[in-house]
């Protein structure tokens, strides 16, 4: 067989499989969402990152399946990298604030219209959890002021999830 039809097969398996993992997580997402009260719009805003991520991954093997020269791919990447490298760590808040989005989305129990008390620096902080976004996660304190929060730091304090009903808590 020609190399170039093992390449459009190769392709074609390769895009079959992108096609069922990004069916597979976005099923994933929908029931995390109808388990959880997360909004539409943090369904919306996963989505996106995760289709993001699943994009460059099928890039990168469609680029090795039609057998670039493995000198052009080395010095595009590094030369990507390198780019890459000095933006993120100037911004290192950036990529850690939207792993942690995707941490409170998929791991944790924390969910939207909970009441918590976070622990920061040694004050307690509490109030509604009513948003979380990309970078921040928006608390009403009790005096009715948003607190704005970015998800790294929430991760990285400690704070209490307090339930509604029987008024006893759990640690978050």
């Amino acid at each position: 067989m020609e190399p170039y039809k093992i390449q459009i097969i190769e392709s074609i398996i390769v895009m079959i499989i992108y096609a069922i993992s990004r069916f597979t997580l976005r099923y994933s997402v929908k029931l995390k969402i109808l388990n959880s009260y997360f909004k539409n719009t943090e369904k919306r805003d996963v989505l996106k990152l995760i289709n993001l991520i699943l994009l460059a991954v099928l890039v990168v093997i469609l680029v090795v399946v039609w057998s670039a020269k493995q000198e052009n791919i080395l010095v595009i990447a590094s030369s990507l990298l390198t780019v890459l490298g000095v933006a993120l760590f100037a911004e290192m808040s950036i990529l850690s604030n939207i792993t942690a989005c995707l941490i409170l989305f998929f791991q944790h129990p924390i969910k939207v219209g909970d009441t918590i008390s976070v622990t920061h620096e040694g004050k307690d902080i509490e109030g509604e959890l009513i948003d979380i976004t990309y970078f921040f996660v928006f608390i009403k304190t009790l005096n009715k002021g948003t607190l704005t929060i970015p998800n790294a730091l929430l991760l990285k304090s400690s704070f209490l999830i307090i339930e509604k009903d029987s008024n006893t808590e759990t640690n978050g």
